[in-house]
């Protein structure tokens, strides 16, 4: 097999390995979704594994909005891209920050009137 030949090969094995745009931002914004239920989990799970993925929302969201937004712009001059999956992340992360932070602001606003 010439060089030409192998070089053709390897850019079309490239192609068919192309991760398709936008899978970090879902699986982020899945995971941050997902997280937002540890708190329900049964009483007999240890409170470690319940609570401590709170903390991991908001910064899981964040980055899946943002990696969603890198992602649709890489794939707004391409006809083959597909954007759903960025557009999902997009959607579940930006659900997950705005619900955590409006959870936040409702527990300060509960703590302040029940001391005055």
């Amino acid at each position: 097999m010439s060089s030409v030949e192998q070089t053709a090969g390897s850019s079309e094995q490239l192609m068919v390995r192309q991760q398709p745009r936008g899978t970090t931002s879902f699986v982020l914004g899945a995971a941050a979704v997902a997280m937002m239920m540890c708190p329900f989990l049964p009483a007999w799970v240890p409170n470690e594994v319940r609570f401590f993925p709170v903390y991991f929302i908001v910064p899981a969201g964040i980055g899946a909005v943002v990696c969603g937004l890198v992602a649709l712009r890489r794939a707004r001059g391409q006809e083959e891209a597909t954007p759903s999956r960025a557009r999902a992340g997009v959607a579940l992360g930006t659900t997950a920050v705005v619900l955590s932070l409006a959870v936040i602001c409702w527990a300060i606003w509960a703590l302040n009137q029940a001391y005055h």
